[in-house]
């Protein structure tokens, strides 16, 4: 993870307002098991991806939040909140983690390189990463 921080320093990005006109937004559950020696994290998902391309996908375990990942315009920033660590940076977001494309893949996208998607219906998605043993289910409430 330490390598997908750029050499540029982005400050925090503006608050997002998901009731705003332009946001399509994603609620549900998921279950995400981080990688092959990791366990499976489960918890409250909020997806959400506005027409200008912006991205906001919040993962916790209430009361606890787990992390945050943001676009805004050329600028990315993920954020563990537990953990007290931030990454940031301009261009498109690190290939590695996947949650930036949910909105994408929850509307019918392929899965990216190095990705399994072996469940995609209307409102479930599961991906596989087999090199890693990242798992991510995702289910958006009706």
């Amino acid at each position: 993870m330490a390598g997908m921080a750029g050499c540029v320093t982005v400050k925090s990005l503006p608050e997002v307002d998901l009731s705003a006109a332009g946001w399509k937004v994603y609620n549900g559950q998921a279950l995400w098991k981080p990688g092959a020696d990791k366990p499976t994290l489960a918890g409250d998902l909020i997806a959400a991806r506005h027409v200008n391309g912006d991205v906001l996908i919040n993962f916790s375990k209430p009361p606890f939040p787990i992390f945050t990942a943001r676009t805004a315009g050329i600028l990315w920033q993920l954020e563990f909140i537990e953990r007290g660590r931030s990454y940031a940076g301009r261009g498109s977001p690190p290939q590695r983690f996947v949650w930036f494309l949910v909105p994408d893949l929850l509307e019918g996208a392929a899965a990216p390189g190095g990705w399994e998607m072996p469940e995609h219906s209307a409102g479930r998605l599961s991906l596989t990463n087999r090199k890693t043993g990242e798992e991510i289910l995702v289910v958006i409430d009706p």
